[in-house]
């Protein structure tokens, strides 16, 4: 048995039996997914237990799963304008058959929000292990900092983003900010930065922003080649969503109809199977900025169908369009 199962277990013998929750970072299940969110300077870090890989794995071309395990005023303790975050888990070696133990799922940031970044290289499983334990230890001290916010569930929790906290059990680099190291590659171990950084005006930016998400299994044991599964994508308004192995780029919108009663504006459109769909709007001043620089007021996922996204506003004029991401 490796020192971290060994970990785990005097950790989950100190808990109550009312704190046994499946899935959570109270009882962590190896290959749940981990989504984590800091920001530079900030106090506190969001380590949020996002429920197994097999939900990710075993997703269907387009699916898209709502990340519902935080809460908004969770992540606002953290901040939604320049939020920094990851998604990742590991198989340690209780996972059969021994030649996946230490494949390591990864997101890796876009640069462009429509396309995949360049696919993670592998490494040998004794490497990976190494990698596989800091990630470890994050969940220990989500863990252990509970208690250290009145909003914390077993699913999420914020906890300090440095080791300064009063708990004795918080060991010093059990952080989320302080595993990732200085240079926000887990301290040397993994090949580069798992994190995306929103930009600081994030809320009223109105373009989402994506990482890609990759299966890397160990480069020595016939495991298999690195795989995209698909990627994250975090909305201006804080709400993740995961997008399993996208198939196409987002139909182009077509506007079907327009309304207008009592102060709101009714805009219907096309949507394809997949991507995101917002509703954008200016007055005359701003027609000289580019359109897809125009206000967003709200979006949609695409669904295949036509959808109706409204606008309250007492504005007389006002020019509207539907971009695609």
């Amino acid at each position: 048995m490796s020192y971290k199962k060994i970990g785990l277990l005097v950790l989950c013998v100190s808990l109550t039996a009312s704190e046994l929750w499946a899935g959570t970072l109270t009882s962590y299940a190896v290959g749940d997914v981990l989504i984590c969110f800091r920001k530079s300077g900030g106090a506190n870090d969001l380590v949020v237990d996002a429920g197994p890989i097999s939900t990710f794995t075993n997703a269907t071309p387009n699916q898209r799963i709502p990340i519902t395990q935080y809460t908004g005023n969770q992540l606002a303790l953290v901040g939604t304008n320049s939020v920094t975050w990851s998604a990742f888990t590991w198989f340690d070696d209780s996972v059969l058959p021994a030649s996946v133990q230490w494949t390591l799922f990864m997101s890796k940031p876009r640069s462009a929000i429509n396309t995949k970044s360049g696919q993670w290289s592998a490494g040998p499983q004794a490497s990976q292990l190494t990698t596989g334990g800091d990630m470890f230890n994050i969940v220990k001290g989500a863990a252990v900092c509970i208690g250290y916010n009145g909003l914390n569930t077993p699913s999420a929790v914020i906890e300090p983003d440095d080791a300064n906290n009063s708990n004795p059990n918080y060991t010093r680099g059990q952080s989320y900010t302080g595993t990732l190291g200085p240079n926000f590659d887990f301290n040397g171990d993994w090949f580069g930065s798992p994190e995306k950084t929103a930009p600081a005006n994030f809320i009223t930016a109105g373009a989402v922003i994506r990482s890609d998400f990759y299966q890397v299994p160990p480069n020595d044991t016939g495991a298999g080649i690195v795989k995209f599964l698909g990627y994250f994508e975090l909305n201006t308004n804080g709400v993740m969503t995961y997008v399993a192995y996208p198939t196409s780029a987002p139909t182009v919108p077509v506007i079907q109809s327009f309304g207008r009663t009592n102060n709101v504006s009714y805009v219907s459109f096309t949507t394809g199977g997949s991507g995101t769909y917002t509703l954008r709007g200016t007055n005359d001043a701003g027609l000289a900025t580019p359109r897809t620089n125009w206000p967003a007021i709200s979006s949609v996922s695409g669904n295949g169908a036509v959808n109706t996204l409204q606008d309250p506003t007492s504005v007389p004029d006002k020019f509207y369009i539907i971009t695609a991401q």
